[in-house]
């Protein structure tokens, strides 16, 4: 465990910064100044600044919401979400080896649109299921039926965002990642692709052409989005754990950090 009284104390060991967005950057709502200062003062020190989401939405749409938010695209050279990433690998691993027929798990129009699924109310004649963000108010029980039908016969369930929570306007709700880590532990097949899973950190490496990973440093707000990527990827990595001062005034965030070692 390493204790940091600021975050300036470990930025010359690193060229690539990961962050979160949720709960580091914003609230959804507003920007966190402190925040903001921090990733103009990793510019001036010509460090590379990665922006990551679990959102099922797709990257553009994240750039989108940054900037309503205030951020400039100057202050971060690359942004990626969980469902960019769904959407860049849905042919390769469920188009190609199950089928086109998706059975949509409480999924918006805008999120069947710009996914151009092809869905099905149908179990029966669905080659997958898929799940996203879901609005408020849900719980496990709303999907228990549904997932004893999928597990029956046998569908693989996409999960574009797998937080299991998320805070938003004080209130605490149910993600998709719940309901695809029930399912999972049922013996169903999920494919999951943001955080903490591999396949946004493979495509963070390959974009950004990052050679060496003991340069990189990971920034978030949840133990268990990291801990969970270390037993996934089943690597060592040195873990640091603390309120760390992004800025040394004032604004504090719980933030997790690693040095991304996927060899």
């Amino acid at each position: 465990m390493k204790k940091i009284s600021s975050f300036k104390n470990v930025i010359n060991n690193y060229d690539y910064f990961l962050f979160d967005q949720w709960g580091v950057l914003h609230n959804g709502y507003k920007k966190f100044l402190k925040a903001e200062k921090c990733l103009e003062f990793l510019k001036l020190k010509n460090k590379k600044i990665i922006l990551i989401s679990n959102s099922a939405n797709p990257s553009l749409q994240s750039e989108a919401n940054l900037k309503r938010l205030g951020y400039s695209e100057e202050l971060f050279d690359y942004c990626v979400t969980s469902g960019q990433i769904a959407l860049n690998n849905i042919n390769k691993d469920i188009y190609k080896k199950y089928g086109r027929k998706c059975f949509p798990l409480e999924l918006s129009r805008e999120k069947i649109k710009y996914f151009d699924l092809d869905c099905t109310k149908n179990i029966e004649k669905a080659n997958f299921a898929m799940i996203a963000d879901l609005k408020d108010g849900l719980s496990i029980l709303d999907f228990a039926e549904y997932l004893d039908k999928i597990f029956k016969y046998k569908l693989p369930l996409l999960c574009a965002n797998p937080d299991y929570l998320v805070h938003n306007n004080n209130t605490l709700s149910m993600c998709g990642g719940t309901v695809a880590q029930l399912y999972s532990d049922l013996g169903g097949t999920v494919f999951r692709y943001g955080k903490p899973y591999e396949p946004i950190y493979e495509d963070i490496i390959k974009r950004m052409s990052i050679k060496n990973k003991k340069k990189v440093l990971v920034i978030g707000d949840s133990l268990n989005r990291v801990t969970l990527f270390k037993l996934t990827i089943n690597r060592l990595f040195d873990l640091i754990l603390e309120w760390l001062t992004l800025w040394p005034v004032w604004c504090f965030f719980p933030v997790i950090s690693q040095d991304l070692d996927m060899m």
